[in-house]
């Protein structure tokens, strides 16, 4: 009867209630008792009860070491075994894998040897199961060669054993040795073998042979070879850019047509890459239908709009998320601070920082990063100070942050005085570091500073520099009036000048009036055969400015052949926590005539103040 009571048992009342029969009763249903405890994984009361049995079996020895590794207790799981030995108590073929389960968990390739040499001492060096998650356990311990000689050693293997060798392999970024491993597998090769290699291709960004492979797998004829929803997250994870879109659509397609499960995590993917393929729509569509959405979902959506620059949906849809009692984490909360910046919205910004605060989520680098980059772009420079002052273990994504905010305020000084702390810190910079360090420089006219740090990043600390920093030198040697030297810059780069550098330098030859250079790089723009419309239309008002008025014709009928046409200008304000969004010539938005008629009423005042507009160089 205590039996079936105790099978039928599912909470810790039922279990409570039965525990007490049996000792009322003096009945010995240890083995069994913790079976259901450990089945409840009620991990305390396991530990209380397996204390107060007389002589455990190791079965029950096993069954908690099992219990502590499976709930997340390495450690614990590693010190039963040692008090199972103390006890002389002898272990099995059952002992060891969960042991080597907890070595991985740790990543304690040390703990792990150890217990391998018990393996050899009590004679289980040649049982498949034990040397199978020893395997397992090298691998993830990033011990491969020691994975490889178990695995030579061994007298038997069976599919577990090429898997898990495949899977350490790619996991190590080794996919020509697991390829080699992959044809040589005596066994059958099933779903696991052949999809841990199609990984590995698609991590390597080896598209074409990905798919070959699995064409291969199609064909392949193996028992247990068909692909299963976990390839097919594999090749969507694989299908990252805009122009993988028809792989992406392709393996959509492939999903509908065989009726493969999608799973939560498969839907996730499907989405994911509709995102990063620029199809947000779909993206959504797919979102909307997933039934049992996890986090993980929530925070990819949320990140593909971030990612594309529609904020509004990525707020709106946060807000739906908290409707929904979904709880965010920290990269939940990292994506909507970016959203936050993009439309500069403090006070949603700040709401995010006092949930944070209030619901004991991690102020990590990366969360501080965000804050940082948010408060700056939202023209709170000394919240975001505050946030970067408080913030220990300072990396270099916090740095750039505070250094690229500071440089964009115009504080030149302030950014250089923190870059100055980061390499007292010890702290790397890396390209992201001196464009911050170059812009800052540039918007206070440092140029002695700007110099040093360009030179200092390329011979000090072995950059090469980027589009991003020619650009930023050309535009504060040119601001500067050293438009000779900007220029011998941009002939002078390791690679093609853009046509930013290009309009860039053009801007400084028309604040400085020097028509010779414009003519100089006219002929380099015009030699390309697509010139950029905007170093056209600059060229345009520079010869305007000097009466060159075929010049000027020449350049505009350029600009009308190419037919580029510009978007139009969009800004965000924020009012009393909600986001209004303007476009030129709009008149969509609720209040549009009233924001016309205040527009007029403010043009007609400044008339009437004198102010005259200037269109020499629009």
């Amino acid at each position: 009867m205590f039996l079936n009571l105790l099978r039928s048992s599912s909470n810790l009342t039922q279990i409570s209630q039965i525990h007490a029969q049996i000792i009322v009763n003096g009945i010995a249903l240890h083995t069994h008792f913790l079976s259901k405890l450990i089945e409840l994984r009620l991990v305390d009361y396991a530990r209380a009860f397996f204390n107060q049995i007389p002589s455990p079996t190791d079965y029950s020895w096993n069954s908690m070491i099992r219990l502590y590794t499976l709930n997340g207790f390495p450690q614990t799981s590693i010190s039963l075994y040692s008090e199972m030995l103390k006890n002389d108590y002898k272990s099995s073929h059952f002992t060891y894998p969960s042991l080597f389960k907890a070595c991985s968990i740790c990543s304690s390739v040390q703990l792990g040897e150890q217990i391998h040499t018990h393996v050899v001492k009590f004679g289980f060096q040649y049982d498949l199961f034990v040397n199978n998650s020893l395997i397992d356990m090298y691998c993830k311990c990033s011990c491969i060669g020691s994975a490889q000689h178990v695995l030579d050693e061994m007298p038997e293997t069976d599919e577990v054993s090429w898997n898990s060798i495949i899977s350490g392999y790619v996991s190590l970024g080794e996919v020509e040795k697991a390829r080699v491993l992959f044809e040589q597998v005596p066994v059958r090769r099933n779903v696991v073998c052949w999809t841990s290699l199609i990984n590995g291709y698609g991590r390597k960004g080896n598209l074409d042979e990905m798919f070959r492979l699995f064409l291969q797998m199609l064909v392949s004829g193996d028992d247990d070879a068909e692909p299963n929803s976990t390839t097919m997250v594999c090749l969507l994870s694989a299908c990252s850019s805009p122009s993988d879109s028809k792989l992406g659509l392709w393996v959509s397609v492939f999903i509908d047509v065989n009726r493969i499960p999608v799973t939560t995590i498969l839907g996730t993917a499907l989405m994911d890459m509709n995102s990063r393929c620029g199809d947000l729509d779909n993206a959504r569509r797919l979102f909307d239908r997933m039934s049992g959405k996890n986090l993980v979902s929530w925070n990819a959506m949320i990140s593909g709009y971030v990612q594309t620059a529609r904020f509004e949906e990525a707020i709106r849809l946060f807000d739906l998320m908290q409707t929904r009692s979904v709880k965010p984490n920290e990269i939940t909360m990292v994506n909507v601070l970016s959203a936050c910046s993009g439309l500069g919205a403090l006070e949603l910004g700040k709401k995010v920082h006092i949930y944070l605060a209030r619901n004991g989520l991690d102020l990590n680098v990366i969360v501080a990063a965000a804050l940082v980059d948010m408060y700056t772009k939202c023209g709170r420079v000394n919240d975001a100070c505050l946030v970067f002052v408080k913030t220990p273990n300072k990396d270099v994504a916090l740095y750039n942050a505070m250094i690229l905010g500071l440089a964009h305020h115009g504080r030149g000084s302030d950014s250089l005085a923190v870059f100055a702390g980061m390499e007292r810190n010890g702290t790397h910079p890396n390209d992201i570091t001196f464009i911050g360090v170059l812009s800052g420089c540039n918007h206070s006219g440092l140029v002695e500073e700007g110099r040093y740090k360009f030179w200092d990043m390329v011979k000090k600390y072995g950059l090469s520099p980027k589009i991003e920093h020619y650009s930023c030198m050309v535009d504060l040697l040119g601001r500067a009036g050293y438009l000779d030297e900007a220029f011998g810059l941009i002939q002078n780069m390791e690679i093609s000048p853009d046509s930013l550098i290009w309009s860039s330098l053009l801007s400084s030859c028309r604040i400085h009036r020097n028509i010779e250079l414009a003519d100089k790089i006219a002929e380099v723009i015009l030699s390309i055969q697509n010139p950029n419309s905007g170093s056209c239309i600059l060229l345009s008002n520079i010869y305007a400015s000097v009466g060159r008025w075929k010049d000027v014709i020449r350049m505009r009928r350029l600009v009308k052949e190419k037919g580029d046409k510009k978007p139009p200008g969009v800004s965000w304000i924020e009012l009393d926590g909600s986001i209004h969004k303007f476009v030129v010539e709009d008149i969509h938005h609720l209040q549009s005539k009233e924001i016309y008629e205040i527009h007029k009423f403010l043009t007609d005042q400044l008339k009437a103040e004198g102010y005259v507009s200037k269109f020499a160089f629009t």
